[in-house]
């Protein structure tokens, strides 16, 4: 009975996040469900599954709706945890990633090797370039060693546009060979990685730039110095 109404609630968050209206409420409905979902679901296969819980810290804070008044004043607030959010969001994700290499990959060898028995045209190395000698097995720990690679990077907050135009190379490559089930998982992630793609480690662009004018400004002051120029009079000469 709780399986079938946390179904029915996903539902309800899906809507939300899709239509933009109640999102917050969509957001705030997802992390009771993320914690309920250990009631009903293996710990490790809720924990594979944390950036959802930082999708859901992103929109509660971020969201568009516009809620009644009443309820907007004290929403107000958050506005200011924008960046913790969306480090939040790129730390949960790094350790979904990291989990996941984990569990599905390098710890448990056999679940990659009968996966790539069954769509051996995943093992792109093999059915792509012509690599024979590359084992299933050997490309499931390749694609452990990868991801959690990738889970590492993201959880530190180094590179982090870097480690996102990386991380593309695989997970687009492999994008026409998932199964149905597989490319609807993968789906969160790609907006994920487009997030953190204009916020990097977790500052938006139009922070950064602000945070980076005074430097940019000081670097130009600097710039006129060295040529003994004073920018007053470039100014007034240009005026």
């Amino acid at each position: 009975m709780l399986g079938w109404l946390l179904l029915a609630a996903t539902i309800v968050v899906a809507f939300t996040f899709i239509s933009g209206l109640f999102d917050r409420a969509g957001a705030l409905l997802l992390i009771v469900l993320y914690g309920l979902a250990f009631v009903v679901f293996p710990p490790v296969a809720v924990l594979e599954q944390l950036h959802f819980l930082g999708i859901a810290l992103v929109l509660l804070v971020l969201g568009q709706t516009i809620p009644p008044v009443r309820v907007a004043r004290h929403l107000i607030g958050l506005s200011r945890y924008e960046r913790q959010s969306v480090a939040a969001l790129r730390i949960l994700t790094g350790s979904a990633l990291l989990i996941t290499a984990f569990t599905e990959k390098l710890l448990n060898p056999e679940l990659s090797t009968v996966f790539l028995a069954q769509y051996a045209h995943f093992n792109v190395l093999r059915s792509l370039f012509g690599w024979s000698w590359f084992s299933d097995r050997f490309f499931g720990d390749l694609a452990g060693i990868v991801e959690a690679t990738i889970g590492i990077l993201l959880i530190s907050g180094v590179l982090t546009r870097v480690v996102i135009l990386a991380m593309w190379v695989p997970f687009n490559l492999t994008v026409p060979l998932l199964p149905p089930v597989e490319l609807l998982g993968h789906l969160p992630i790609f907006g994920i990685t487009y997030l953190l793609l204009l916020y990097g480690s977790g500052v938006s662009p139009q922070t950064a730039l602000r945070w980076l004018q005074p430097a940019f400004t000081g670097e130009l002051a600097a710039a006129h110095q060295r040529l003994g120029e004073d920018p007053t009079t470039q100014r007034d000469h240009s005026t």
